[in-house]
């Protein structure tokens, strides 16, 4: 009876050690690339006030339609908020000392700091087309007010 000989393939493949090299690799490039990805999700501090300036003006200029009188946004040092109370939920919103706001308003050469200034909404449904700078230590963000909507433009 004759035994056979167990013949080796001579098909080329990977070994096992060079899949877990492969595989090993791939985890590393996939671990640094959701790190980084974590890190450009970071919270902007001039985010917030920017949303919210740009919900209360919407709902003022709604509220100025609806209601048939104006209605005004009002600036002070560390806070914004619609007068009169018809700010409903969005009274007003308080930015702190870190942030400084400024405005921009139509035809303005320069930015004035926007302490003590009033935006008016009409009841016809338009009002001033501003653009407002948020500003602290890091940075600052513009944000851009269309006369129309009172919504954001950019």
């Amino acid at each position: 009876m004759k035994l056979t000989s167990i013949t080796r393939s001579t098909r080329a493949a990977f070994t096992l050690l060079e899949l877990i090299l492969v595989m090993s690799v791939m985890v590393l490039v996939i671990g640094v690339g959701v790190g980084s990805f974590a890190y450009f999700e970071a919270e902007d501090p001039l985010d917030k006030p920017a949303q919210t300036l740009g919900q209360m003006s919407k709902h003022a200029l709604n509220t100025a339609v609806i209601q048939h009188r104006g209605m005004t946004i009002g600036f002070d040092k560390e806070s914004f908020g619609v007068l009169g109370g018809g700010g409903g939920d969005l009274g007003s919103y308080s930015h702190g000392k870190e942030i400084k706001v400024f405005l921009k308003r139509w035809g303005d050469k320069g930015w004035s700091k926007a302490e003590g200034q009033l935006w008016h909404f009409g009841e016809q449904g338009i009002c001033e087309p501003i653009t407002v700078r948020f500003e602290n230590a890091e940075g600052f963000r513009d944000v851009k007010f269309n006369a129309l909507t009172g919504g954001i433009t950019r």
